[in-house]
């Protein structure tokens, strides 16, 4: 019987995140010709379009190096091609699959066995996302707040937020409709047995999940805080490959024709890996290009289509990108047996 309920949670959960992907994506394209931005789309430079994919792809190699350098912080050194191999088959499960575990949780569940560090090898994947978060926030808002303007005429502001929200003042029987119907469904699920007992484990599930992750980040600032320069090294090349993520978009954006400065790729393709993290989604896909969209069509006179196309060469970059994961997954390269793992006693 608990089985049978985690399958229905699962597929549940599965269908919602389609859904939403589906919803993001009519939202994003809507308002848009298809044919018009199918021109942008072929209209691309395809040797630069290549560039923008080796650029990201070396970017993913520094992202290997950042996290040898947190486990090698706690002796544990693996190869860096098994390493590659495990990155990249965790981009795969990032981007192409519907699960909440992201690429995180195959890399934990590798080092811990392979090594008699458990806690430790699964803090550092941990660290690892918390270091990369971190030069998300530090890149865009440090250049919102510190990168001149090249010129007011193409100078972004926030005030779009009250556009915003007078656009979701004209929805607003729809989703006084959609709220009502939640609420319903609450109210129908609480009535019942069966129902309470689901609410009681997702609710039960979602505190435990919140209690480990505070405890793992409590314990991660204790083993990492005497060892801080590693934490800075780590920085260092997690604004190098989120850098040169960023360069290769704006190479494909200046190819399109998109005539924003630099400072806004900087800033609005961070916080869109950040909004496409959520576990709400498949891979982030419509939330990305949606948020994307609008941003660019804040600066200057950018039009939706090549907002829009722009976005959508991110999402094509990324899906090749993680090609070689699914290629992993299927001949099993990243099974344990294909892997070595060296433990090393901390010097005293």
């Amino acid at each position: 019987m608990p089985q049978a309920r985690v399958r229905n949670s699962k597929t549940i959960s599965h269908v919602a995140r389609f859904c939403i992907a589906g919803g993001a994506l009519y939202l994003a394209f809507r308002g848009e010709d298809l044919r018009q931005v199918a021109e942008v789309l072929l209209g691309l430079n395809l040797w630069i379009f290549a560039a923008a994919i080796a650029i990201y792809v070396i970017g993913q190699l520094i992202f290997v190096a950042r996290w040898s350098l947190l486990l090698k912080v706690q002796s544990i050194t693996i190869g860096f091609w098994p390493a590659v191999r495990l990155h990249f088959l965790g981009l795969f499960y990032n981007n192409c699959l519907p699960g909440a575990i992201g690429g995180d949780l195959p890399r934990a569940w590798y080092v811990t066995k392979h090594t008699d560090k458990k806690l430790e090898a699964a803090l550092s994947v941990f660290v690892d996302r918390a270091v990369g978060l971190a030069g998300m926030l530090i890149m865009a808002f440090g250049c919102y707040w510190f990168v001149p303007e090249q010129s007011r005429e193409t100078a972004f502001e926030f005030s779009f937020e009250l556009g915003f929200l007078r656009g979701l003042s004209e929805h607003k029987r729809l989703l006084i409709g959609i709220g009502a119907g939640f609420a319903l469904v609450i109210i129908l699920a609480t009535s019942h047995p069966k129902g309470r007992a689901l609410l009681a484990g997702v609710f039960g599930g979602i505190r435990r999940r919140t209690a480990a992750v505070l405890t793992k980040a409590r314990q991660s600032i204790r083993i990492y805080c005497h060892k801080w320069p590693a934490i800075v090294l780590a920085l260092l090349l997690t604004f190098c490959c989120q850098g040169m993520h960023v360069v290769a978009m704006w190479l494909v954006g200046r190819e399109i024709g998109i005539a924003a400065p630099a400072k806004y790729y900087f800033i609005f393709f961070p916080l869109s890996w950040l909004l496409g993290a959520l576990p709400i989604s498949v891979g982030g896909l419509g939330i990305m290009e949606g948020w994307l969209k609008v941003m660019f069509m804040q600066v200057g006179s950018i039009s939706g289509k090549e907002a829009l196309a722009l976005a959508l060469c991110q999402r094509l970059i990324m899906l090749l990108a993680s090609l070689p994961g699914a290629l992993i997954h299927t001949i099993g390269a990243h099974l344990p047996k294909d892997f070595f793992v060296d433990y090393q006693e901390p010097l005293v």
